[in-house]
């Protein structure tokens, strides 16, 4: 019986085969880093920040940070739509226990997470950015968990009987206005103070 013509895909080396996967796994390491670097530094510097000065931050090049983001608004939004990923994570976390109060501490987490980001959130909003339009599998997987959790608040009378999720959503978005109106950006302390203004409006009514 003739040899069989060897497989293209089996002749590659091994060492070649495990060599993409580290590249393909630093490239995603990169990514991650300079992400994780200009969010710090967006919330601490605000917007001007240079991305040469994110790629020394997060210990890449200047070339990686480009290859990966080539306009900082593209930067702008992967840093919103991470954020975002994180908040499912951390409600998804939330949504295993049971603590019918759940809901209060994620849309804190969502809060403190936009007072910190608010300079961010609103780059998006003057270039005109809609994340669930621009990210709309993770921005309904977010208002899916939050629903979840809103129903079990429901379910145990832990949250005021006539809130729907779309209230909640749009009073969480209403809480960024809210800090960035006061000047409170900058202030976790302020900005906590009136996040929880608003999660006590969503309590029950006393009868």
């Amino acid at each position: 019986m003739p040899n069989q013509p060897p497989d293209p895909a089996s002749a590659k080396p091994p060492t070649a085969q495990r060599s993409d996967r580290e590249l393909r796994a630093d490239a995603r390491r990169n990514r991650e880093r300079v992400l994780r670097a200009a969010q710090q530094l967006f919330a601490t510097h605000g917007l001007d920040v240079s991305l040469d000065e994110i790629a020394r931050s997060a210990g890449v090049g200047p070339g990686t940070v480009h290859r990966h983001f080539p306009a900082k608004e593209a930067l702008f939004l992967a840093v919103a739509i991470d954020e975002i990923k994180q908040l499912v994570a951390e409600a998804e976390v939330l949504a295993a226990g049971k603590d019918p109060a759940a809901l209060f501490e994620m849309l804190s987490r969502m809060m403190a997470n936009g007072a910190e980001n608010v300079a961010v959130k609103s780059a998006l909003v003057a270039a005109e950015f809609d994340l669930r339009t621009a990210a709309p599998e993770v921005a309904s997987d977010l208002t899916r968990h939050v629903a979840y959790l809103l129903d079990r608040a429901h379910a145990a009378d832990a949250v005021r009987a006539d809130l729907t999720i779309d209230e909640v959503m749009a009073l969480v978005a209403g809480a960024f206005a809210a800090i960035r109106h006061a000047g409170a950006e900058t202030s976790r302390k302020r900005s906590a103070h009136i996040a929880q203004i608003i999660l006590d409006g969503l309590r029950p009514q006393p009868r």
